[in-house]
C-alpha cells in the first residue's frame, strides 16, 4: 500500500539480548493505552482521505510538511517526515526566528514541549546553561549536525547529575535549515547518550543567495537588552556549494533582587539590636558593628544579584560545503568556530566578611573593601568544530560514506571584582582579578559506513542493509590558575583550580553496528538496529533496537518501538575535581574515577507506542506513549566528614537529617575530645586525595586544605546511585486550514511526563552513609513540570503573517526541611517523608502568551516585533509565612522566588523569573 504518507515506516531496534516481556509492556500506564485506544476508535469513523492525486494544492505556509525529508532516527534515504517510524518533530528555521527566545536552545524548547531548558544556573552553571528532554538530564539527548555527533561543552555541572552537554549557542541561527528532534531513545543508532532523544541540526546547503538580519530584544521590567547580528552567504555553482554564515551577539545581564535580609537588619538597627541580643545573634551584633560601610554600597539594599543571568559577548561563524565530483563521488565538510565572553555576579561579601588584616604597627584593622563587594565569575570561551567526509557508491548499488570529525571546547576561568581573603590577613595586599584555570574537552570521531538494498522477493519492496565502524577519542582537561587564586581560602566565590586538581585525561572507543529495514507487505516496516560498543576505560556494551509501524489505510498508522541504549560517564564526572575553600570551611569534589571501582555506564530499555492519523490533506496527529527505565543513573552525593557544630544547632547533616554519627572539632560538651570518631572512610578517601595527612584528624600537619577550613569539611562526588522509571505521553497535531484570503497554520503539541525513583542505592565504598533521603526522591520525581502545552497559530495574509503562542507549563513541586519553621506548620502545605518533616515549595500551573508579527513589502525585507510572556507572568514566590518569619528574624535562607532559590535539585521555573522579553528584527534576503 502506498499512502499519501509516501511509505510509513517505524524503526524498531531491540539489542540482541533483549526480549520484552509482559511485564515491561504492562509498566506503560493504563492511561496511556487507553488514550491509544480512544484515537484508534475514533480513526475507524474517519471519511476516507481522497487519493494522492486528488490533493489540493500545498498552501502557503506548513507548520509539517509531508514532502520534508528526514534523517534523524532511520538509515532509510528519502523518508518523510510523516513517514517517520519514530516520533519526531521538525521545527523550521523561520519558526525558530519568531520567538524572542535569548539562544537557540530556547528556541528550540519553546517548540517542543518536552524540551525543557533551564533559565538559572549557580557558579560556571550560569555561563553554560543546558536543557533536558521528557524530565531526564542534559546528558541524556545527543546532539548532531548534518547527522553528525557534535563535541560537548568542557563547563562540567557540578551539581545534580554531572552535567556536560553540547553548547548550541556556537551555532549560529543563520546556518539553520531545520532541525529535527527524535524524542525516542537511539543508542543502537548512534552510540552513547541518546537515551531520552536526539536533536540534529541541518545546515543550510545554499549556493547563492543569502540574509542578513540585526535586532534588538530585552525585558520589560529592564536588563537583558541585546543587540545581535547575523548573515549567510551561498556561494558555488552546478558541482558544489559552500554556505557561510556568521553571528554575532551582545547580551546585558538581568538584575532581580529579592533577598532583602542582610540589608533589613541595617535598616532597622534599633530593633536589629534588640532582636540579636534577646536571640543571643552574635552575627547580627557583628553585622551592626562592623559592616555599617554596605549602607553606602551604590545597591545597597538590593545587595545580592546570584542566580541572575550573565552578561554575554559572542561571535561565531560556520560553514557547510560540498562538491559533486560525478561518477556517484561526493565530498562534503562543515564546521564551526566561535568565542564567548560571559561573566555573572556572585552573592554579596559585607566589609568584614574578609576577616581583616591587623596592622603590625598600628594594631588597626583594615578591610580591603569599605562598602563590601560583589565578585564576579567571567569566562573567556573558544570552541570549534570540523567535520569532512567523502560518500559515493560502488558497483552493484552498494553505497558508501567515510567521514571524520573533531571538536574542541575550551574555557578560561577568571574571578574578578574579589579577593584572597586568607592573602589579607597574611600581608594586608590581595589580588582583585584572579586567573582560575582553564578547562578543556576535545572529540575526535571517524565513521565508515556502507548501505545497500536488496531485492529478496518481498511485496513491499527491497531490503535496507546499512552497516557501519565507529571510532571515538575524548579528552579532557583541567589546568591551574595562579597561585593567589587558590592559596589558602582561595579567590572569595570562585577558587582556582590547584596543581591537585589539574590533569589531562582521555580515552576512545570502537564500535560495529548495523541497521536492517525491511518491507513485509507494502504497509509493514520493520527496522532492526544493532551496535556492539567497546570503551578503554569501563569495557564494552551491546545495544539493539527494534522499530516497526503498520499503515492500517491511508488516515491510519500505528509505530512502536523497544530499545536497549547506554551512556557512558563524560569525561567531566570520571575526572573533574577541585577543592573549593571558604573561611571556614572546605569540600572535595573527588573524580568519579577515583571512588570505589570507579563509574559504570547507565543502561536504559525504552518502550513506545504511538498512532499517527491524517483523516483530512492538511492535518496530522501523532500520539505517543513511551516509558524509559534508566539503572545505575549518576547523582552527585555530599557527605560531611567534619563540622562545627554547636548543641543548639546541630548543622552537621548530609541531606537532611541530623547526622549523629558526626564528629565534632568544636567540642560542644567541653570535654576536650571530640564527641565522636571520625569516618574512617571519609578519611581515607581525604587522605588519598591529599587533602589531609591523616584520617582520624583532620588537623594534623600536612594535607592542602587550609588549616582554617579543616572544622568544616565536605567531600562530594558522583556515583551510580539511581534506578528511574520515566512514563509519558507525546501529542503533536498540525493542521493549514485554506482561506479566500490567505491560510492559518494551528499547531498543539503537548508532553506529559512522571518520573519515579525505583532504586535509591548507596555508594560502593561508602556503604555506611546515606545518600539519600525520602525528601531528596520526592524532589527527583517532582520537581519537574508534570505536563507541558504549546498552542500556536500562524495567520499567512498577503505580506502580513501573525503567530500567536500560549505556552502553558504543569506544576512543579519540591520540599523543603520544617526545622527552624515548626510554629508555622498551619500556615503550610506540611509533608512527613521518612522520619522528617518538610514543607511543599510549589511552581503552579502557569500559562504564557507571545506573539511574532512580520512585515514583508518587499522579496527581500522583512522586519519582524514581537514578543514571549508578553502579559509579564512571574512564577510563584515561596509561602509568604517562610518570607516573612525570615524578614522578621533576620534569616538568610530564602530568595523570593522560587525559581530563584537554591535548592538542590530544583530546575526552577522553566520561563525564569524575568517577565516579559520583547524584540524587533529586520532581515534582508538576497
Amino acid at each position: 500500500m502506498r499512502s499519501r504518507f509516501t511509505r510509513h515506516s517505524l524503526a524498531v531496534a531491540v539489542a540482541a539480548s533483549l526480549a520484552p516481556s509482559r511485564a515491561s509492556l504492562r509498566g506503560l500506564s493504563s492511561a496511556m493505552l487507553l488514550g491509544l485506544a480512544v484515537q484508534a476508535a475514533s480513526a475507524a469513523d474517519l471519511p476516507a482521505a481522497p487519493a494522492a492525486d486528488e490533493t489540493p494544492a500545498e498552501p502557503q505556509a506548513k507548520t509539517l510538511d509531508a514532502v520534508s525529508v528526514i534523517s534523524t532516527g532511520t538509515r532509510k534515504a528519502n523518508m518523510a517526515v510523516t513517514d517517520s517510524p519514530a516520533p519526531i518533530q521538525l521545527v523550521s528555521a523561520e519558526a525558530l526566528s519568531k520567538t524572542a527566545a535569548p539562544d537557540l536552545m530556547n528556541a528550540i524548547a519553546n517548540q517542543v514541549p518536552s524540551y525543557n531548558a533551564s533559565q538559572v544556573g549557580g557558579d560556571m552553571a550560569s555561563q553554560t546553561l543546558t536543557a533536558s528532554m521528557r524530565g531526564l538530564t542534559a546528558n541524556h539527548t545527543l546532539v548532531l549536525v548534518n547527522g553528525k555527533r557534535r563535541h560537548v561543552t568542557s563547563n562540567f555541572g557540578v551539581a545534580g547529575s554531572g552535567e556536560m552537554a553540547t553548547d548550541l549557542s556556537f551555532i549560529p541561527q543563520s546556518a539553520i535549515d531545520h532541525v529535527e528532534v527524535l524524542t525516542d531513545g537511539a543508542a543502537a543508532l548512534y552510540g552513547s547518550d541518546a537515551i531520552a532523544g536526539v536533536i540534529n541540526i541541518i545546515l543550510k546547503k545554499n549556493s547563492s543567495g543569502g540574509e542578513f538580519n540585526a535586532g534588538y530584544a530585552g525585558y520589560s521590567d529592564g536588563g537583558g537588552g541585546t543587540d545581535s547580528w547575523g548573515g549567510n552567504i551561498g556561494l558555488g555553482g552546478d558541482n558544489g556549494f559552500v554556505s557561510i554564515s556568521v553571528e554575532a551577539e551582545n547580551r546585558e545581564s538581568v538584575y532581580r533582587f529579592s533577598n532583602p535580609s542582610y540589608a533589613n537588619c541595617l535598616l532597622n538597627q534599633d530593633a536589629c539590636r534588640a532582636y540579636a541580643t534577646a536571640n543571643g545573634r552574635s552575627d547580627l551584633l557583628s553585622r551592626l558593628a562592623n559592616d555599617q560601610g554596605a549602607l553606602l554600597n551604590k545597591r545597597f539594599p538590593g545587595l545580592n544579584a546570584w542566580l541572575n543571568p550573565p552578561e554575554i559577548h559572542r561571535k561565531i561563524a560556520m560553514f557547510n560545503a560540498g562538491y559533486d565530483f560525478g561518477d556517484g563521488l561526493e565530498f562534503y565538510a562543515f564546521g564551526s568556530y566561535g568565542k564567548k565572553t560571559a561573566q555573572s555576579e556572585e552573592n554579596y561579601r559585607r566589609p568584614s566578611q574578609d576577616g581583616g588584616y591587623t596592622d603590625p604597627t598600628t594594631g588597626e584593622v583594615k578591610h580591603k573593601y569599605a562598602y563590601g563587594f560583589n565578585p564576579s565569575e567571567r569566562s573567556e570561551e573558544k570552541d570549534y568544530d570540523i567535520t569532512a567526509g567523502l560518500k559515493g557508491d560502488f558497483a552493484d548499488g552498494w553505497m558508501w560514506d567515510i567521514s571524520t570529525e573533531y571538536g574542541r571546547n575550551e574555557m578560561d576561568v577568571y574571578t574578578v571584582n574579589s579577593m584572597n581573603f586568607s592573602l589579607w590577613q597574611a600581608t594586608g595586599s590581595s589580588p582583585e582579578n584572579f586567573y582560575d584555570g582553564t578547562f578543556y574537552s576535545t572529540q575526535w570521531d571517524t565513521n565508515a559506513s556502507v548501505t545497500k538494498d536488496f531485492d529478496i522477493g518481498l511485496s513491499g519492496g527491497p531490503l535496507t542493509l546499512n552497516a557501519g565502524l565507529n571510532y571515538r577519542r575524548d579528552g579532557y582537561g583541567i589546568e591551574a590558575g595562579e597561585p593567589a587564586s587558590y592559596y589558602g581560602a582561595g579567590a572569595s566565590s570562585f577558587p582556582g583550580y590547584n596543581p591537585l586538581s589539574a590533569g589531562d585525561y582521555s580515552r576512545h572507543s570502537e564500535a560495529v553496528f548495523a541497521d536492517v529495514i525491511l518491507y513485509p507487505v507494502d504497509a509493514w516496516l520493520v527496522d532492526i538496529a544493532g551496535r556492539y560498543e567497546k570503551y578503554s576505560d569501563f569495557g564494552s556494551k551491546a545495544i539493539g533496537k527494534f522499530t516497526t509501524r503498520y499503515d492500517f489505510s491511508d488516515t491510519f498508522a500505528i509505530r512502536g518501538t523497544a530499545s536497549t541504549g547506554f551512556r557512558a560517564p563524560n569525561m567531566g564526572e570520571n575526572y573533574y575535581t577541585a577543592i573549593q575553600v571558604s573561611p571556614t570551611g572546605a569540600t572535595a569534589t573527588l573524580a568519579g574515577a577515583s571512588v570505589g571501582n570507579g563509574l559504570k555506564p547507565e543502561t536504559s530499555t525504552n518502550f513506545s507506542l504511538g498512532l499517527v492519523f491524517s483523516p483530512l490533506p492538511n492535518l496530522t496527529s501523532t500520539l505517543d506513549a513511551y516509558q524509559i527505565k534508566i539503572s545505575d543513573r549518576t547523582y552527585m552525593g555530599s557527605f560531611a566528614y567534619s563540622q562545627a557544630q554547636s548543641a543548639a544547632t546541630r548543622t552537621g547533616r548530609t541531606t537532611g537529617r541530623w547526622n549523629a554519627d558526626l564528629p565534632d572539632p568544636a567540642d560542644t560538651d567541653g570535654d576536650g575530645v571530640p564527641d565522636d570518631n571520625y569516618n574512617q572512610i571519609l578519611g581515607n578517601a581525604l587522605v588519598a586525595g591529599g587533602f589531609i595527612s591523616n584520617a582520624n584528624d583532620p588537623s594534623a600537619p600536612g594535607g592542602s586544605f587550609d588549616q582554617t577550613a579543616r572544622a568544616n569539611i565536605n567531600l562530594s562526588f558522583l556515583s551510580n546511585v539511581l534506578d528511574t522509571k520515566t512514563t509519558g505521553v507525546d501529542w503533536v497535531t498540525n493542521y493549514t486550514s485554506d482561506m479566500s484570503w490567505g491560510s492559518i497554520d494551528w499547531l498543539l503539541a503537548a508532553n506529559y511526563n512522571k518520573t519515579e525513583v525505583t532504586r535509591a542505592g548507596r555508594v560502593p565504598g561508602f556503604e555506611t552513609i546515606p545518600l539519600f533521603t525520602e525528601a531528596n526522591i520526592y524532589d527527583i520525581e517532582h520537581a519537574s513540570p508534570k505536563f507541558r502545552v504549546n498552542l500556536a497559530a500562524t495567520f499567512n495574509w498577503q505580506k502580513f503573517t501573525l503567530t500567536l503562542r500560549e505556552s502553558i507549563y504543569g506544576p512543579q513541586t519540591q520540599v523543603n526541611s520544617l526545622a527552624g519553621y515548626e510554629s508555622l506548620a498551619d500556615q503550610l502545605d506540611v509533608i512527613t517523608l521518612g522520619s522528617g518533616e518538610y514543607y511543599k515549595l510549589k511552581l503552579g500551573t502557569m500559562a504564557t502568551t507571545g506573539f511574532d508579527l512580520s512585515f514583508k513589502p518587499t522579496d527581500s525585507w522583512t522586519l519582524s516585533v514581537g514578543g514571549d510572556n508578553v502579559f509579564n507572568k512571574y512564577p510563584d514566590k515561596i509561602p509568604s509565612a517562610v518570607w516573612n518569619y525570615d524578614v522578621a528574624n533576620y534569616q538568610n535562607g530564602n530568595n523570593e522566588y522560587i525559581a530563584s532559590s537554591n535548592y538542590a535539585g530544583f530546575s526552577g521555573s522553566p520561563i525564569g523569573y524575568f517577565g516579559a522579553r520583547y524584540y524587533a528584527k529586520l532581515t534582508y534576503r538576497f
